[in-house]
């Protein structure tokens, strides 16, 4: 064959490759953040933060999300290339209806909930320090992972503020910091196991990682309440079971099994409590 001529079908083939990946969603590809957006935000509805207002709240919360991405995506792609490219501007074209209905929101926010204005800016501060990362090559770093995690987590005594305007962090109640450090455990783990699985299937010290990580955290939620004793267990088990190789959404429902067990075990537990 000619060095440099394609083989008959090649151009088309990769035409086809270069459609797909081009093709315009609003939906980011990333479906772990998902669950990692809604997880607080429901244990926080179930706790008590269901309102009028605490809904704002979830929809501008849920929709910072996909602007975060793309408008990140784009703003990296014109640091990189130092131009607006194509790809840049259909990243920008995603977030716009994310980002109008989030606007309504956040000035609805505002309006309601003037202070929201003070956690607004931490929370923008931790999404910079998270874009310089990326921007350095290190978007797919544990730390990286884990600066995310600390946003996701901050929703749920977030919500509650907002839903009964609590200002003083000292009157949200234990349950509610509570459910947010067991998120905030449960949703490091993921993050270790999935790359133990996925990105760093060939170094079997991430494995072990995760092994040890989850033997410490199935004693420690167990010594808080026996009722996290059910997903911490389960997400013991899945790390040992599951080897690097599978389907990304074979992994992907095991976690959202295990998502659903932290919710209806963190809100039993508040019940008993309470009861």
């Amino acid at each position: 064959m000619t060095r440099g001529v394609a083989p008959p079908g090649a151009a088309g083939s990769a035409l086809a490759k270069y459609q797909v990946r081009s093709r315009k969603t609003y939906f980011p590809p990333q479906h772990g953040a998902w669950a990692f957006l809604f997880v607080p935000l429901l244990i926080g509805f179930l706790l008590g933060a269901a309102s009028p207002i605490g809904l704002v709240f979830a929809i501008t919360w849920v929709c910072a999300y996909p602007v975060s991405f793309f408008g990140g995506r784009a703003f990296l792609t014109r640091l990189r290339r130092g131009a607006w490219t194509p790809r840049a501007h259909k990243d920008i074209s995603s977030a716009i209806p994310w980002l109008l209905i989030a606007s309504v929101g956040t000035l609805t926010l505002l309006y309601l909930r003037t202070w929201v204005l003070i956690p607004a800016l931490f929370i923008a501060g931790l999404w910079l320090i998270s874009l310089m990362l990326a921007k350095s090559g290190r978007e797919r770093s544990l730390s990286n992972d884990l600066l995310l995690v600390v946003i996701a987590v901050i929703a749920l005594p977030l919500i509650w503020a907002v839903s009964t305007n609590t200002t003083d962090l000292a009157l949200v109640p234990p349950s509610i910091w509570l459910a947010a450090i067991v998120c905030a455990v449960y949703f490091t783990g993921s993050v270790i196991h999935v790359k133990s699985l996925i990105r760093k299937a060939r170094d079997p010290r991430w494995h072990l990682a995760s092994v040890v990580y989850h033997g410490i955290a199935l004693v420690a939620m167990s010594l808080v309440t026996w009722w996290l004793l059910v997903p911490f267990g389960v997400a013991m088990v899945r790390t040992l079971v599951m080897k690097p190789g599978l389907r990304p959404a074979t992994i992907g429902a095991v976690e959202i099994l295990i998502s659903v067990l932290v919710v209806s075990c963190v809100v039993a537990a508040s019940v008993q409590v309470v009861s």
